[in-house]
């Protein structure tokens, strides 16, 4: 069992908690999750990281088919950062937001983020690289209890303005 917590965790875009113990057993599956404010369980163990904890990057391209991702440009702004020399246009927000790196190395994925120049809402950047892909490839998307996924831990955010910064970078716990 490991124990991990941030300032945020990210388990749908319409649940975000804030101070909350993520707990996961060996086979990546999440056992728990609870908040630290509530004091009702232990918290001894806990390692306790800055940033936003999330459920794993998901690359669409990985997952499915080319005739599916045309389809998904109906529903979704579609950003396709699996190229090397990407061109990231405005995004004008009157579409779910839909990112796909192309790979699911976290290597690859923070040199892309390095490339990055428009900041994201970080809630929203992360909804479309890690919940809504999820849920195109027919998984659960929320991250909750009994869902196997590896944790990602957002790091260098702006936890004041809530932007994905030029220098955040991504890491697995």
């Amino acid at each position: 069992m490991k124990r991990v917590a941030s300032h945020y965790t990210f388990c749908s875009p319409s649940m975000i908690l804030r101070r909350a113990v993520v707990e996961q057993d060996d086979l990546l599956n999440v056992t728990q999750i609870f908040s630290l404010d509530e004091g009702f369980v232990e918290s001894a163990h806990t390692q306790f990281f800055d940033g936003i904890i999330s459920g794993e990057i998901i690359s669409i391209k990985q997952n499915t088919n080319l005739e599916n991702i045309k389809n998904l440009v109906e529903e979704f702004h579609y950003i396709d950062l699996s190229n090397e020399n990407f061109v990231l246009e405005t995004y004008n927000r009157t579409k779910p937001l839909l990112i796909d790196f192309g790979t699911n190395s976290v290597t690859q994925i923070n040199l892309k983020l390095t490339k990055l120049t428009i900041r994201f809402p970080i809630f929203e950047f992360i909804a479309a690289c890690v919940y809504y892909p999820t849920l195109l490839i027919g998984q659960s998307p929320e991250l909750q209890e009994n869902r196997k996924s590896k944790l990602i831990l957002w790091e260098n955010v702006d936890l004041v303005k809530m932007e994905l910064k030029f220098h955040s970078f991504i890491r697995e716990l």
